[in-house]
């Protein structure tokens, strides 16, 4: 139970405050990284800004984790699942999800995010797949999911699921953040893709978050997520080349835009 779920619950200033510090959360981290790509040395590494803006978010979202709970973070989430098999069916999910939008995305004409496309697949793995997943899930599933904890009686079902509002909050925030790659330059139907699917992630791990109890599920969906594009892009190529009969020199191309 979240150290705040002792108060009497105001339901619009709990869900205006939780929006407000998400966003003091993600201006810190955008900031830090917008900071390294415009004063940075030129030989800066391209990794540099991605790693900078990750790591940002997680300490921010850290400091106001120990801050909300008073300093019991067991509260917000950072506990071993408090029940048996809180993995399996995340990382299902997690694949299932991650290669739809892949799979999605590419057959729509997008390619990859731009801020990403200067990585190696080695940096994408340890910056993208570790990293970020372990920093957006602290922040939102951690932190927002659990400081909006006193409405969790609150909810609707959708056939045989109960999604409370802190569960549909989370996943409608961590969608909106990705809204950012509008200033990318990625075209609208790629975000609009990635919004979608983000979205599904969100509820995906939110419902995980709030049936174990614990962040480290979530994580392990949002892991599983990434891992799972990765393998959508895979079967992707090995249907162009297999089924349509184009070259694999000519799908590469048509990926790289």
């Amino acid at each position: 139970m979240s150290g705040l779920s002792g108060r009497a619950v105001d339901v619009p200033t709990l869900v205006v405050s939780a929006i407000f510090l998400g966003i003091v959360v993600l201006a810190a981290s955008w900031g830090a990284s917008w900071g390294v790509e415009h004063y940075s040395a030129e030989n800066t590494p391209e990794w540099m800004s991605v790693f900078v803006e990750y790591m940002a978010m997680l300490a921010v979202a850290l400091i106001l984790v120990l801050a909300s709970s008073m300093g019991d973070p067991a509260s917000f989430g950072f506990v071993k699942p408090r029940i048996p098999g809180g993995y399996g069916t995340g990382i299902t999910w997690g694949l299932v999800l991650g290669a739809l939008a892949s799979i999605t995305n590419l057959a729509t004409g997008g390619t990859g995010m731009a801020p990403l496309r200067g990585l190696s697949f080695f940096q994408i793995v340890l910056l993208v797949w570790l990293l970020a997943s372990v920093a957006e899930e602290v922040f939102v599933r951690g932190y927002i999911q659990s400081y909006l904890e006193p409405l969790a009686a609150r909810g609707f079902k959708v056939f045989r699921w109960r999604i409370s509002v802190p569960v549909i909050i989370s996943a409608l925030f961590f969608s909106a953040m990705h809204l950012i790659l509008l200033t990318t330059g990625m075209p609208f139907l790629s975000v609009y893709v990635i919004l979608v699917f983000t979205f599904c992630l969100g509820l995906a791990a939110a419902m995980q978050r709030e049936r174990t109890g614990s962040v480290l599920p979530a994580i392990a969906t949002h892991i599983s997520f990434n891992v799972g594009g990765m393998i959508g892009g895979m079967l992707y190529v090995i249907v162009q080349v297999v089924v349509v009969g184009r070259t694999a020199v000519e799908v590469t191309k048509a990926l790289s835009g």
